[in-house]
Formats: C-alpha cells, sequence, structure tokens
C-alpha cells in the first residue's frame, strides 16, 4: 500500500456562466455551506484504495454547483462499498462510476426542466502502489516524477480532434472556439450514445512522485511555464497548491481555481505501522481495562494520539488498528513467581521457545546438508554468472500522432511521429520516457503512457514482432546452389559460335590451298 500526503484547494468563481468544479477528495468534498470561503484540505493516508477526483460541470451556476455536490456523494457510496475488497475489481468498479454518474446527471437534467448539463471527471485510483486513472472530458491531470511531469490525461474536445486530425496545430487549439466543447462528457442521453471513459492510464508509483489534478483555470488558462515552474518545486503539498492558486490569481484568471495534489511518502508500508514499545522489567505495570484515550488524535495536545500505555503513536495513521488495551499474556511475565499459576504459564512459555528453536536448528541443518550434497554433485557452481539474454521488446502506440522526440523531454525537438497501433522496439526506460525504435530506424524517446505491450489497434496491418524476426544470411554463410539452366535443352550460344568459326577457318584453308599450289 502507499502512504500519501494529500493538499486540495478550491476558489469560487469569480465570473458567472464558467464551469462550476467541486473535488472528491479521499471522501471529503465542498458543500454548499464552503462555497462563501475558500475549500482547503490537507489528509494523510495510508489506505489501501484511495480516490482524488475532480468534477468540472457546464451549466447554470446553481444548476452546476449542486449537480457536483450529489455527484460526490453518490461516489461516496460507491468508494465506501469497495473499500473493504482486499482487491480491487478495477473494470467492474470504472464501468459502476461512469454508469452511475451519468444516469444521475441525466436524472437531474430532467428533474430540473431539462437544462443541459455536461460534467467533465478525471478521478485517479490508487491502490497500493499501482496509478489507474479514469478520464471524462477537460480535466487535467499530470504524474511529477524526479523533476520531470508527464501527461496523464488527453482532453475530450471538439478543438483536440481537430488537432489530432492535423486540422489545426497545438498552438491554434488554445484560442480556438470549440476548445471547451466536450465529445465526452457525464449527461450523455441514451440517444447520444454511449459515455466513452479513457482508461489506458496503469503504471507503478514510486516514493516521492506527485499526484496532481487541475481545474479548466489552471490547466487550460494558466501558461503552462508559470504552471511548471510552481509543480518541480521542492516545498510541501499546501504551499505548492496556494502558491499555484495565488500564481493564477495574480494573472487575473478568475474561475477554474481547483487544485489537488497527492504526494507518495512511501509505497511499501505495513498496515498499521504503529509500534508500542515494550517498557523494561523494573517498571510496574499498570492494569487498565480499557483505555482513557478514546477520540480523535486532536483531542490530545500537540495534534498526537496515545495507547492504553502511553506511548505516542504517530498521529499520520489515522487508520492503524487499534490494539486490545487490557494486559495480554505477555504481561503477566512481570507478575511475582508466588502468585497461583504462573509456573504453569512460565513452563508453557519454555515449551514454545524451546520448540521455536528446535524448528530453526532443524531448518538450518538441513539447509546445509542439502547444499553440501548439491555442491558435492556438482550442481551448484556458485563460481557461474548469470548469462545475460537480450530479447527485443515490441510496444504498440496507443494513438495516433504520438511525437518521437530526440531526447528525454517535451522540449526536445519532435523527430517522427507514430501512428495509432504501430509497432516499436523498446530499447531502455527514462524515466517518464521510453527510448524507442521505430519501424522506420528512427531512435529516439516516447512518453512511456503513449505505448502499450498489447496492439490496441488489432485491425491494422501486422507489426513486426519479435518472433518474426528471421535471421539474414551474410555473404559469408551463403551457399551457393546453382540453378537448373534456364537454357536447358537448347544449344549453348557461345559453344555454337566457336565452333562456327573454327568450321569457317577450315573452309578458307581448304579453298585456298588449290590456289597456292595454281
Amino acid at each position: 500500500m502507499s502512504k500519501t500526503v494529500s493538499t486540495c484547494i478550491l476558489e469560487t468563481n469569480l465570473v458567472p456562466n464558467q464551469p462550476q468544479e467541486n473535488i472528491f477528495f479521499h471522501t471529503l468534498y465542498r458543500t454548499m455551506a464552503d462555497f462563501p470561503a475558500e475549500f482547503v484540505r490537507t489528509a494523510r493516508s495510508n489506505s489501501p484504495i484511495q480516490v482524488v477526483a475532480l468534477f468540472s460541470t457546464q451549466g447554470s451556476d446553481t444548476n452546476a454547483a449542486m449537480l457536483n455536490i450529489e455527484l460526490n456523494q453518490e461516489l461516496s457510496k460507491i468508494v465506501s462499498d469497495v473499500n473493504g475488497q482486499p482487491v480491487l475489481d478495477f473494470e467492474s468498479f470504472s464501468n459502476r462510476v461512469i454508469n452511475n454518474l451519468n444516469v444521475h446527471v441525466c436524472n437531474f437534467i430532467v428533474a430540473h426542466g431539462g437544462q443541459p448539463l455536461r460534467t467533465s471527471m478525471t478521478m485517479a485510483v490508487i491502490e497500493g502502489d499501482t496509478l489507474r486513472m479514469i478520464h471524462i472530458g477537460n480535466a487535467k491531470a499530470v504524474l511529477i516524477r524526479d523533476g520531470k511531469i508527464m501527461a496523464l490525461t488527453e482532453e475530450q474536445t471538439v478543438a483536440q480532434r481537430y488537432v489530432q486530425m492535423g486540422a489545426i496545430s497545438p498552438e491554434q487549439e488554445v484560442n480556438h472556439p470549440d476548445r471547451f466543447t466536450l465529445t465526452q462528457y457525464l449527461g450523455k442521453m441514451p440517444q447520444d450514445g454511449q459515455v466513452v471513459a479513457d482508461k489506458k492510464v496503469h503504471l507503478k508509483l514510486k516514493d516521492g512522485d506527485s499526484l496532481c489534478l487541475m481545474g479548466i483555470g489552471i490547466s487550460k488558462l494558466l501558461p503552462a511555464r508559470n504552471r511548471n515552474a510552481v509543480l518541480i518545486r521542492e516545498m510541501s503539498t499546501e504551499a505548492k497548491a496556494h502558491e499555484l492558486i495565488n500564481t493564477a490569481s495574480n494573472i487575473g484568471i478568475k474561475f477554474g481555481l481547483s487544485f489537488a495534489i497527492v504526494e507518495i511518502e512511501s509505497t511499501l508500508i505495513l498496515p498499521g505501522d504503529a509500534v508500542i514499545a515494550k517498557r523494561p522489567v523494573a517498571e510496574p505495570v499498570p492494569v487498565v481495562k480499557e483505555s482513557p484515550f478514546v477520540g480523535s488524535a486532536d483531542s490530545f495536545e500537540g495534534g498526537s494520539s496515545y495507547s492504553a500505555f502511553g506511548d505516542v503513536i504517530d498521529n499520520d495513521q489515522s487508520n492503524t488498528t487499534v490494539f486490545n488495551s487490557s494486559v495480554s499474556s505477555s504481561d503477566n511475565d512481570f507478575v511475582p513467581a508466588s502468585k497461583s499459576g504462573s509456573g504453569k504459564k512460565s513452563s508453557i512459555s519454555g515449551l514454545i521457545i524451546r520448540s521455536v528453536i528446535i524448528f530453526i536448528l532443524c531448518a538450518a541443518a538441513g539447509y546445509g546438508i542439502m547444499f553440501l550434497v548439491f555442491k558435492t554433485r556438482g550442481m551448484i557452481d556458485l563460481a557461474a554468472k548469470p548469462s545475460e539474454v537480450f530479447v527485443d521488446t515490441i510496444m504498440y502506440s496507443v494513438g495516433d500522432d504520438i511525437p518521437v522526440y530526440s531526447q528525454a523531454s517535451e522540449d526536445a525537438t519532435p523527430i517522427g511521429t507514430l501512428r495509432n497501433g504501430e509497432g516499436v522496439s523498446y530499447l531502455e526506460d527514462e524515466g517518464a520516457y521510453s527510448k524507442i525504435t521505430t519501424t522506420g530506424g528512427i531512435t529516439g524517446y516516447v512518453l512511456s503512457v503513449n505505448l502499450t505491450s498489447e496492439n490496441p489497434n488489432p485491425e491494422a496491418a501486422a507489426q513486426p514482432t519479435a518472433g518474426d524476426v528471421q535471421a539474414v544470411p551474410s555473404d559469408e554463410n551463403v551457399e551457393f546452389i546453382p540453378d537448373a539452366d534456364p537454357n536447358a535443352g537448347e544449344p549453348d550460344s557461345a559453344a555454337a559460335v566457336s565452333d562456327t568459326a573454327a568450321e569457317t577457318a577450315e573452309a578458307q584453308v581448304d579453298e585456298g590451298a588449290p590456289a597456292e599450289e595454281a
């Protein structure tokens, strides 16, 4: 599981008739009572399944704000149902989220006079150390790793579709009139077709990663250089959230100021990592039937909670399992031997310890004997080194016009593009980028999220795979096998010419002989 610290911040729109936004933040979200002021929350979590989502609804301000709150309420029910599951069925979970929320939006529209509402949703699902995304609409999510920013979502708008088709350039998209016109959104009626969400992101998290969800004011109106300069800066989640919102406000952005950041502190922690220290033998043991410290960590001075024995437990672990505060059997070791029944418990403890020691010794002896047997028979060679096997890995492009960069950076010059389903040879990992070689022989770098191990376009022409590659014989090992004579059955022209010349010469000699005699 992952241990995270997260901060979200939302500002109320100062411009009417602009998209209303709300954030589902570890089951927290902004209510109507929170709108007059800035909504800021920070939370720590090590839950096996963590969900953060951003909703952005286009439509009437009041109806859009109310709809976002109801969507968060519906999402809370879905998340609470899966929190108790040991393993998340992501496909079932994502389908339930999309279908239930879309139906809820459609019912809301019908109940409020049929006024259209279109909702974008970007959701991050962290299960252990695995990140998955569910994206619909035009909100934006990025991953920050080792000072590099990797886009996790792609806008589902009419202007973005024009860019993909090559009708307009990415620079023209910024001011295109259809840059906010959604092609996919929650609120599609049955006659409008099915909601198609983008769920291709599936990657492993690392310690120090930061996941960011941004409203349209941050993602579309704030210049990328200003936004990225804040995102890659080393600071706390709260400081980064406030710095980004202040940067947008200072340049005149007055709506869409929503931001959530989730920092991955650790991807490998034990469930309930609070440690209760054992006291020295000389210290008397208080017998406590119930813990006198019942309540949240915030009810104690300094923000720390305590165990039944007064030991400090890290406040970050709000989900730590509550241990039984009554005296355990191990505490009886401090009771004087004159107590009734102490001799019996001591003998049981001694028997358990002896059994454990015998088991460890037997296991060690068995391992040593097997090692000697295999070593004697030459089945284990400590000096042998594992051979290195290099296998070409074929990856596929997940979309059209995927840029291939000359270096592992978005600022590098594109040296080519990939088609949807085009196969490439994967060479090595460069952080957020992968070094590849295209079928045309171009070697460059592509964002790792734009590659997949399975062909997303099976109907396209077959791509070369590692198993299809055949060795091409060189000039040194080619055995020449003469083919059948193409002129078999016909007179050899060269031989025929030679024979004709010889006959002519003999004829001349025969004819010339009498002349010389005359």
